[in-house]
């Protein structure tokens, strides 16, 4: 089966960083990182048709070479990771805050990182820790604000991985950052973008907090739209302009090998769809 070359790789980071060989690394990485999760997501795909098909686990170990119990450990289990293009380079202060959000999970025990954890990972720096900052969000008032309205985390058996609302979180950031890049080839997802995400769900725990905390959603709006485009133009899946129906929910774009289930007003496809019954299987169970 034809793959994509390393020559075409190269290529690609040259394009997208440059000749400065500091940004070709950075680029590198970002690059490496994007391939990785989409081909655990296109297997993951493959297993799911295999298994909607009435494929046994059984017969998918045994093609993949392990037990029919681990292939379904592997394969129903696997907590749900950001898929994210591969001209989206997300910025070293965002890593950063994506591992604080982690760090501030793992020392509450909680089985998985939620919106309410990215918040206060992005405490850590950045333009949305200013902002945060600015309106007097702290991670002594995060704590309790999460405690009070939560309760004790659901723990987990290991290190807390992300919620499907976290990645779907993670993603609409990185599509809005590709609506409003200056340049297509490297798009860059920063804090800000990731922030603005959170504070503008409604449902997200993320939200919650900062409404339980006063924070005033237009303010956190007017601090943004100093450093983003807060009505970026519709894109498809690899950021280009576009007119069609996208999802709702991540704004991947409608095609052949995508449908979209549309309702009044919105539009969701597979994966969204997946997502929300793995993250409402978890709440009901």
């Amino acid at each position: 089966m034809a793959g994509v070359s390393l020559d075409d790789l190269i290529a690609q980071v040259h394009r997208a960083a440059g000749a400065d060989h500091l940004n070709r690394v950075e680029a590198a990485v970002g690059l490496a990182g994007g391939l990785s999760e989409r081909a655990d997501a296109l297997v993951d795909h493959v297993v799911g048709e295999a298994r909607r098909a009435g494929v046994s686990w059984t017969e998918i170990g045994g093609r993949l070479g392990v037990s029919k119990q681990a292939a379904r450990k592997r394969f129903t289990e696997r907590p749900p990771t950001p898929v994210l293009a591969a001209n989206v380079v997300v910025r070293p202060r965002l890593r950063t805050c994506l591992d604080r959000a982690h760090e501030v999970a793992a020392a509450e025990q909680a089985g998985q990182v939620g919106t309410h954890h990215l918040l206060a990972g992005l405490l850590a720096e950045g333009v949305a820790a200013a902002v945060l900052d600015q309106i007097g969000v702290t991670a002594a008032a995060f704590q309790e604000s999460s405690s009070r309205l939560f309760g004790p985390p659901a723990p987990g058996d290991g290190p807390p991985m992300l919620s499907p609302e976290a990645v779907c979180a993670i993603e609409a950031a990185a599509h809005h950052a590709q609506a409003t890049a200056a340049d297509p080839d490297r798009v860059e997802v920063g804090t800000e973008h990731l922030l603005l995400v959170l504070a503008f769900d409604p449902g997200s725990r993320a939200r919650r907090v900062l409404v339980d905390l006063g924070a005033d959603i237009a303010v956190i709006k007017k601090e943004l739209a100093c450093h983003l485009t807060l009505n970026p133009r519709r894109i498809g899946w690899r950021g280009k302009r576009r007119r069609g129906p996208a999802c709702s929910f991540c704004g991947a774009a409608e095609s052949a090998g995508q449908p979209l289930v549309h309702g009044p007003g919105v539009a969701i496809c597979g994966t969204c769809t997946a997502r929300s019954a793995q993250a409402l299987e978890r709440r009901t169970a």
